[in-house]
């Protein structure tokens, strides 16, 4: 007996539009007649509401008896009749589907799989209908009772690795969600839930292991899935890009399918999965147009993260079309056009894994600059202020500090305006970063504020370079009258318990320079 035989070529096929046809006709001639050969190509026939029949014949021409497994690898028809015949006697029949119980199956499998014993000598002949609001797929192999089994293990394995991936993937996203708190870890949490949820549903484990004797549950599941997978994914692209900035008339039409979808989602206990398949693989390639456009207009615009969306979605979206392809009845049934589209989702999720990473740090490091002035914030000058006073505990360590302040900022915007004063600060940022050599580091601290952190710099150097941007400020800064007031303050100049006490010693050098005049350098000193 061969390890697997493709039963295809062996097919007689017969369309029943009208379901007309049943087990009192099996032997009948004129219903025989009916039968065509499928002599190439595959029993795949997408969206159809007529009955399908096949017929085939075995013959066991050894002495011994021979035990064999017809194996039809399509897990969502929603009706399965088989009749067998030796001669003109019935000898076995099975009546199963995805709308029976589970323990209708001849054998507890995903796919449906039919064990028959031929005697020596026998002919058997194998009647097979099928019905399903679905795609409709007949995919038949004949397997021996012992080379089945090392297939279905390698499967399994493969579906262990495959969802596997899945659940590592989702308690990573958890663990970094809880750590960063970044609403495009939630949204591609929830995306990831949702899809592998459905893709359960999509190969069968869920009936077999999560309701296997509820079918028509798993009948409304997958449409719900299906959808919160479409809602959750166009979410996630549409927070993961930021699509709302670049591109508004996109961020609306994503609104606007998510409504529909919603709209789907508290319609499916009424019309049931066999009316809502099609127009939600309908919405699924609308969804793919937005997803693949959101993912240009990004990439035009600069964004880091969307080189590694689109190439996520074009493997993806290459395998959906394959799947599609089959599903509409233009391509064949077969490993690649069936199995592709989850393939291609698994690259799909390693590459948006990818693009995440880079979003996420993307906006960490958007989270540490100023957006006017491109400078360091507060916050990461009071994380890097943190850092460098701890170095430079080191008695060997330098470390100093520059505080420095727009003069008569306040009275400056009451005269000219909020986008004159924020021009003055766009300015004097300018003439900062021109000036500051590494591994100085400019900072926004707040309103007209700034600070200048030094490490690795003494008082002296740390005095030069305040009266160079006290001058440079005055001629740089193309607007009359604006100059700066600057504090500074170096750890050889007194004993600072922490970093915060630290600044606040610059901080009374600053005030103690505005407090004396203005446009001028004070260094502190005990008693400042």
């Amino acid at each position: 007996m061969p390890t697997k035989v493709d039963l295809t070529p062996y097919l007689a096929v017969m369309e029943d539009p009208d379901s007309q046809f049943g087990e009192k006709d099996l032997q009948d001639e004129a219903f025989n007649a009916r039968f065509k050969r499928l002599d190439a190509g595959t029993a795949n026939y997408g969206f159809s509401t007529s009955d399908w029949w096949v017929r085939f014949s075995l013959t066991n021409n050894d002495a011994d008896l021979h035990n064999v497994i017809v194996k039809l690898d399509y897990p969502l028809l929603d009706h399965v009749e088989v009749w067998v015949f030796s001669g003109d006697e019935l000898v076995r029949s099975w009546k199963t589907g995805n709308r029976h119980p589970f323990t209708t199956r001849a054998i507890e499998h995903r796919d449906f799989l039919f064990p028959l014993s031929l005697m020596p000598e026998e002919e058997q002949t194998v009647y097979v209908r099928v019905r399903s609001k679905g795609p409709i797929n007949i995919g038949l192999s004949l397997f021996g009772d012992r080379t089945l089994v090392p297939e279905i293990e390698l499967e399994y394995l493969i579906f262990g690795a495959y969802f596997g991936g899945f659940m590592l993937l989702a308690l990573c996203i958890s663990l970094l969600y809880l750590m960063d708190r970044q609403v495009a870890l939630l949204y591609y949490l929830t995306y990831i839930i949702s899809y592998s949820s459905y893709m359960l549903a999509f190969n069968g484990f869920a009936f077999q292991y999560l309701w296997p004797e509820a079918p028509e549950f798993g009948q409304l599941s997958r449409p719900v899935l299906l959808t919160l997978s479409i809602i959750f994914l166009l979410q996630f692209c549409r927070s993961l890009l930021g699509i709302r900035k670049l591109s508004y008339f996109l961020y609306r039409a994503v609104t606007l399918l998510q409504l529909v979808l919603g709209g789907v989602l508290l319609a499916v206990p009424v019309l049931g999965y066999g009316i809502l398949v099609k127009p939600l693989a309908v919405f699924l390639l609308l969804a793919l147009v937005l997803v693949i456009s959101m993912g240009v207009v990004a990439h035009l615009r600069g964004e880091a993260a969307a080189r590694y969306y689109l190439w996520a979605w074009s493997v993806f979206l290459g395998g959906l079309l394959l799947y599609l392809l089959k599903v509409f009845a233009i391509l064949p049934h077969n490993f690649i056009t069936h199995y592709g589209f989850q393939v291609g989702s698994f690259f799909e999720f390693v590459f948006l894994s990818v693009a995440l990473g880079v979003r996420v740090r993307e906006l960490r490091i958007q989270s540490n600059y100023d957006g006017l002035t491109g400078l360091a914030n507060r916050r990461h000058f009071d994380e890097e202020l943190e850092e460098e006073f701890q170095v430079s505990d080191r008695p060997e360590a330098e470390l100093s500090l520059l505080v420095m302040d727009v003069d008569h900022f306040k009275d400056f915007n009451d005269r000219h305006g909020h986008a004159v004063g924020d021009r003055v600060l766009i300015e004097l940022a300018l003439v900062l970063k021109k000036q500051i050599r590494r591994p100085g580091v400019a900072f926004r601290y707040g309103g007209e504020e700034f600070a200048v952190l030094l490490p690795r710099t003494g008082l002296e150097e740390a005095c030069v370079l305040a009266e160079r941007l006290r001058e440079r400020a005055s001629e740089d800064v193309p607007f009359e009258g604006v100059t700066i007031s600057i504090g500074v303050v170096s750890r050889q100049d007194g004993e600072f318990s922490d970093a915060a006490e630290f600044f606040d010693a610059g901080d009374k050098a600053l005030y103690h320079a505005k407090n004396t005049g203005r446009n001028r350098v004070t260094v502190f000193h005990d008693g400042v």
